[in-house]
């Protein structure tokens, strides 16, 4: 039978909560009679004319540089809703993977590398669960704040950020039916971004949790005395190959997603700073914190996974390798060539995603807002 470490029943509730979440943007929930299957679809087609919706205001609406600003963020924003949504969607076969491996993370196994395995995984797992939960607590509300700042602003001055396709208006006028339609759009819009990333921020704490797991393991271990060392070496090697498989697959997953959101936020963060500064600047302070807690959280997350593998060869070499017979040392060895290469988050495969990115592109914006400024 097997045994769970005690934090497992949280963490069942959680995945509870997640399932129900990723059931709401699949639609999984309304009844197969009544769309036949095409309940997938259903999203996809509601952000495809949001999308279509911003474009169009954007092109044919009188604007301000304020507000063609905002209108471009939105625009760029939907694009970056697109390409999550269809991430989650397209591959759950991928998400289930991830998931039975961060439920076997909460195992309890049968031959453990270390005495207090069990405790070092619930102290790993169980710091994570909470780092997620309260991410989570602010990310809902400042979405909902800044779908309702952005309504506020231009219900205030009478503008439009989405107007119905093909429905022009005069500069004077702004039909009520036009800031309805506008209204649900947005609302709907917010929701439905804030679950692609709870799922990507769940998965990814958990498994920065289980590369901290095996680094623990390994400065546990730096001298190899057990009476069957070729056995734990075994073992290790597996449970490092498992961590870098499931971290190939999360990057697969999000490939396109993380690429979109890197490219979208520089243009978010580029607008910001323009608008922050403007007479209306309480409108647009949820939309800051969005914004910069969306593009930073991807920092951190692309800056803690490479910090995190960046030691693991140094690590394994401080152990006790010399003292090993020469089966052994080729195991340790293979796993140290592995660890060369520090995991790590990359936008297109190209550019590393890191703090360094995070301080460069604040820099930009700030000097595009300079710019902006000069010209008006």
């Amino acid at each position: 039978m097997v045994q769970y470490i005690e934090c497992y029943p949280e963490y069942q509730k959680f995945k509870k909560f997640i399932k129900r979440l990723m059931s709401i943007l699949n639609l999984s929930f309304i009844p197969w009679k009544v769309v036949r299957g095409y309940e997938k679809c259903i999203l996809v087609i509601f952000e495809i004319y949001c999308l279509i919706s911003a474009i169009y205001t954007l092109v044919y609406f009188e604007q301000t540089l304020m507000v063609f600003l905002l209108r471009v963020t939105i625009a760029a924003g939907y694009l970056q809703l697109l390409t999550k949504t269809l991430s989650i969607l397209t591959q759950p076969n991928q998400l289930k993977v991830l998931f039975l491996f961060i439920e076997e993370a909460h195992q309890v196994c049968e031959f453990d590398l270390i005495v207090d395995s069990p405790k070092v995984h619930t102290k790993y797992l169980k710091k994570s669960l909470g780092e997620i939960k309260t991410i989570l607590k602010i990310l809902f509300p400042v979405g909902l704040m800044t779908g309702a700042g952005i309504i506020f602003y231009f219900i205030y001055f009478d503008s439009m950020v989405l107007a119905v396709p093909g429905v022009s208006l005069s500069s004077k006028a702004s039909p009520f039916y036009q800031h309805i339609h506008q209204f649900l759009c947005l609302e709907i819009s917010i929701i439905i971004l804030t679950i692609p990333d709870a799922v990507l921020i769940s998965i990814g704490f958990y498994l920065i949790a289980v590369l901290n797991i095996f680094r623990d393991i390994i400065q546990h271990i730096k001298k190899f005395d057990f009476s069957d060392k070729e056995r734990v070496l075994i073992q290790l090697h597996k449970f490092h190959c498992n961590i870098l498989d499931k971290f190939s697959i999360f990057c697969n997953l999000f490939y396109f997603t993380i690429a979109i959101q890197i490219a979208t936020s520089v243009v978010f963060v580029f607008c910001i700073f323009f608008l922050i500064l403007s007479k209306e600047y309480i409108a647009f302070i949820p939309y800051f914190l969005a914004i910069f807690g969306q593009f930073g959280s991807v920092c951190i997350f692309g800056e803690l996974m490479f910090s995190k593998t960046q030691r693991l060869s140094t690590e394994l070499y401080l152990t006790n390798w010399y003292e090993l017979d020469l089966d052994e040392q080729k195991i340790l060895l293979m796993m140290m060539y592995m660890s060369q290469k520090a995991l790590g988050l990359k936008a297109a495969g190209m550019y590393d995603i890191n703090l360094k990115m995070f301080i460069e592109v604040v820099k930009a914006g700030v000097s595009f807002c300079t710019i902006l400024y000069t010209l008006t």
